[in-house]
């Protein structure tokens, strides 16, 4: 919805051979995505979706316009006023936008299906316009389309079906129908017509999408009264929406095995319904369902088609939406807890959990949660700019975020909304006392973790426990303790790493990670055997073996990087400084500060064979500093407990 009425049909008019020449100026449009494209002079023009209500085509604004979009502050979902244009109609149909003018900065996703002016004129050639121009003025060959504009050219192909057998079949400019073969690693020709993701409704008979594959769900096998089968889910993704497909039985098992997360694929002929919102977390109205004919070619074009979208919600918005709404936010890290454990009560099934907090400038701190290996496995330093996708809001004891099964975490994403995030967080927001979205209530999940807190006694007796009753299946389990640092050898503390960041072979739509592996000081250059890179200077890393004592025992955990700089307060590269040959001396009098201090550590236990003996091995995968307010608080509550 738009405070302006737009110009329905406008959009349909203005290619048609019967009224693009009666199209009159001004119109009322409503941008439904956006994106900012170079030209071939170094300049910036804006290419976008336009909605009439009615329609939906795409749009290119001319670059004088630029300095006055950017400067009105405008954004999607926004509504402008075209007061000149043109046409250009190819292999789809652009509106060229000589003068506009900003209505309203912002506005409201449309929740109305739209008919995209590429399918409909495909559908219904008869109507288009043979040549469309508007002020009787061809557009210039070099900005007909930029260079990241998706125009797939016309081919000659052949179709298959995931289930079906091929058949030929020729296409021409003004052909209703582009068919092709699904594809395992060979490019296709692309289809003629591209619809945006947005504009899929069951109202449409034909229809391609090029999408990605945001998300990709496990198969998963189910058995009710009514029999047994396979099914499984996954997420498309295109710059203008996001929607959720399924399969069943063997059209899961078939397209299953041929997509795969973070590529990119031309879909169609999969069936259109209405969006299952107990079982969708998308905002889109509708959702598909693969076939047995759904087509399915592999897309290696994709340089328009976006690795994630974000629909980012400010951190002060989230107390006003309800339980269970599922949201994008961004925001700066502000605390990183330990992980921790907890057991379902229906199951018994224990989960890994890790509370991180995020902060903003509406001046809100919230906490995310997040679940199993990315709780355990998350290493981000606290201060850096992180885009969560995908985050459902919970109710319990205020309001908190946790990222569901098919969220993800992107730490640095590069938008412009996370660098003006940095850079207020470097310079404001780290000195600021931010409002929490917790009641006071949360203060019994702090106690019910101190209470599940355990000695180092406990720790060895548990895990000596579980290697003499031949307990092979618990291979590793965790602890915290609350402990001293009582000591380390100053010697290998640290070593050399790779600082290539290396692609994410599992997921290439999510970014890569340092490869941290171990250099080799090769002719005076340090040298990377896996990246075959060298470097001038190393970049170290902590590798700390310490040994920790609380009132009952004594063990010793190995830390890393992130763990061993927050226990030492010195960076690794700094501390390599002071072990000098002439300052072996130094490095162990500054460790020896930090000696005795209490932590709580969260603890890693791993059984490991050696010589067929098993050995148990403890990492230290948290740490952080004791809150005496809440030992207060929990010391009293013993104590009433026991006074009874």
């Amino acid at each position: 919805m738009t405070s302006f009425p737009l110009s329905t049909g406008a959009l349909k008019q203005a290619f048609s051979k019967d009224g693009h020449d009666k199209v009159k100026c001004p119109l009322v449009f409503q941008v439904t995505n956006l994106k900012s494209v170079n030209t071939m002079n170094n300049s910036k023009k804006y290419r976008i979706l336009l909605s009439d209500g009615v329609y939906s085509t795409q749009g290119i604004i001319e670059e004088k316009c630029t300095p006055y979009l950017e400067n009105n502050n405008w954004s999607r979902y926004c509504t402008i006023q075209v007061n000149a244009f043109r046409t250009l109609a190819t292999a789809k149909h652009f509106l060229i936008i000589e003068d506009v003018e900003i209505l309203t900065p912002t506005g409201e996703k449309p929740t109305t299906p739209l008919i995209n002016i590429d399918t409909y004129f495909a559908e219904h050639p008869e109507e288009a316009a043979l040549t469309v121009t508007k002020k009787q003025n061809s557009v210039d060959e070099k900005e007909q389309i930029p260079s990241t504009t998706n125009t797939p050219p016309v081919a000659q192909s052949t179709a298959s079906s995931i289930g079906a057998a091929p058949a030929s079949s020729t296409t021409t400019a003004t052909a209703t129908k582009q068919q092709y073969p699904p594809s395992k690693g060979v490019g296709q020709p692309a289809p003629a017509r591209i619809s945006p993701i947005e504009t899929i409704s069951p109202y449409q008979n034909t229809w391609t999408i090029k999408a990605r594959v945001s998300y990709k769900g496990e198969l998963r096998s189910w058995s009710n009264a009514k029999g047994e089968g396979k099914v499984f889910s996954i997420n498309f993704l295109d710059e203008s929406d996001e929607i959720k497909a399924s399969a069943f039985n063997e059209s899961a098992e078939r397209a299953y095995n041929l997509l795969e997360e973070g590529k990119v694929y031309y879909i169609s002929k999969a069936k259109v319904g209405a969006a299952r919102k107990k079982f969708n977390n998308l905002t889109h109205p509708y959702e598909l369902t693969l076939e047995k004919d759904t087509e399915i070619t592999e897309c290696f074009d994709e340089s328009d088609v976006p690795k994630l979208n974000f629909n980012f919600v400010k951190l002060d918005k989230i107390q006003n939406l309800e339980p269970n709404a599922i949201v994008d936010v961004l925001g700066a890290l502000k605390v990183v807890n330990p992980p921790f454990q907890i057991t379902a009560k229906s199951t018994g099934k224990a989960f890994d959990r890790r509370d991180i907090t995020i902060v903003d400038e509406t001046g809100f701190a919230v906490d995310v949660g997040l679940w199993n290996n990315t709780a355990v496995d998350f290493s981000v330093e606290e201060g850096t700019v992180i885009a969560f996708k995908g985050c459902k809001v919970s109710d319990f004891n205020g309001r908190s975020l946790s990222l569901t099964q098919a969220g993800s975490i992107v730490p640095n994403p590069g938008t412009p909304e996370s660098y003006q995030l940095k850079g207020w967080f470097d310079n404001v927001g780290v000195k600021e006392n931010f409002k929490s979205m917790k009641t006071e209530t949360n203060a019994s999940s702090s106690l019910d973790r101190l209470a599940n807190r355990k000695t180092i006694a406990q720790v060895e007796e548990e895990t000596n426990n579980n290697i003499d009753g031949g307990d092979q299946q618990q291979q590793s389990g965790y602890f915290t303790v609350k402990a001293c640092f009582s000591f380390t050898k100053p010697e290998n503390f640290a070593y050399p790493a790779c600082t290539n960041i290396v692609s994410n072979n599992t997921d290439s739509s999510k970014p890569g990670l340092p490869c941290n592996k171990k250099l080799v000081e090769v002719n005076d250059k340090w040298r990377c055997e896996r990246c075959d890179l060298s470097y001038d200077e190393p970049t170290y890393r902590y590798i700390l073996y310490i040994s920790i004592t609380d009132a009952t025992g004594q063990l010793w955990t190995t830390l890393f990087d992130e763990q061993a700089k927050k226990l030492l307060g010195i960076d690794a590269n700094e501390l390599m400084k002071l072990s000098l040959p002439n300052e072996s001396h130094a490095v162990a009098e500054y460790i020896s500060r930090a000696y005795f201090k209490e932590y709580n550590f969260r603890l890693r236990v791993k059984q490991d064979t050696f010589n067929d003996q098993l050995k148990l091995r403890y990492q230290c995968v948290g740490l952080s500093d004791i809150d005496y307010n809440t030992e207060c608080e929990f010391l009293c509550s013993e104590l009433d407990a026991l006074l009874g």
